[in-house]
């Protein structure tokens, strides 16, 4: 009995030890917004892919050539996620191109020439298209996704947050 006592008194000892480590509860604090920008940024050698998930879109990082990035992302897109990647769960909605994807830059903004309608594109693809695209210049950027018969008019649209296609602010630059 008395063995009993001490193994429940020694039990006792440790439990207090452990859960009274004198810092009390603060409560939850505002940790402030989410990390950004580092895969894109000037010097980094990677590049930011966007394919998609059950979830949504997912990011992923590519090996990055030196010079622009924005060109070598599209086709990095357009090429569709790697063995690995697939292994994943990773998929594109990207339709296979009938023509070539440009991605340019002008006055600050990615323009992407699509050879689809951007109506017919499922959302997901619209959303790896311009996130991946806005992801090569930085965070922010405003993509015009320009459609073979709009006649130069473009869609101005960003990527938010949560890797999602949306449409940019008019007069936003």
């Amino acid at each position: 009995m008395r063995q009993l006592a001490c193994r429940a008194a020694a039990v006792l000892v440790a439990a207090a030890a452990l859960a009274g480590c004198g810092i009390g509860d603060t409560g939850a604090r505002p940790a402030g917004p989410p990390a950004r920008g580092g895969l894109s940024e000037a010097g980094s050698r990677l590049l930011r892919v966007y394919f998609v998930t059950p979830q949504g879109t997912w990011p992923v990082s590519r090996p990055a050539p030196a010079g622009d990035r924005l060109q070598p992302a599209v086709d990095a897109l357009l090429a569709g996620p790697t063995a690995a990647e697939r292994a994943r769960g990773l998929v594109t909605q990207v339709p296979a191109a009938p023509g070539p994807i440009r991605a340019t830059t002008a006055r600050g903004r990615v323009e992407l020439r699509v050879p689809w309608l951007v109506s017919d594109l499922p959302p997901a693809a619209v959303s790896q298209l311009v996130c991946t695209a806005a992801a090569a210049m930085g965070d922010g950027t405003i993509v015009n996704v320009l459609e073979p018969v709009a006649a130069g008019v473009p869609w101005p649209v960003k990527c938010d947050e949560n890797g999602t296609a949306v449409p940019a602010r008019q007069g936003a630059s």
